[in-house]
């Protein structure tokens, strides 16, 4: 299984920022502190915000 690096958007805010695929930690917006993403054992649970593109 790849993993690789996720262009994403917040909702809330529509920050963009890039994250890694299979983060192990919650993710929080930089600018409005909304919760991106949740650890979820393997990939990331994607939260608070919308994939952009994918980054290799």
């Amino acid at each position: 299984m790849p993993s690789n690096f996720l262009k994403v958007s917040c909702r809330d805010c529509s920050n963009e920022c890039v994250i890694f695929s299979r983060a192990t930690t919650m993710i929080s917006c930089g600018v409005c502190g909304a919760t991106l993403t949740n650890p979820a054992g393997g990939k990331a649970a994607l939260v608070g915000c919308n994939v952009i593109e994918t980054l290799e």
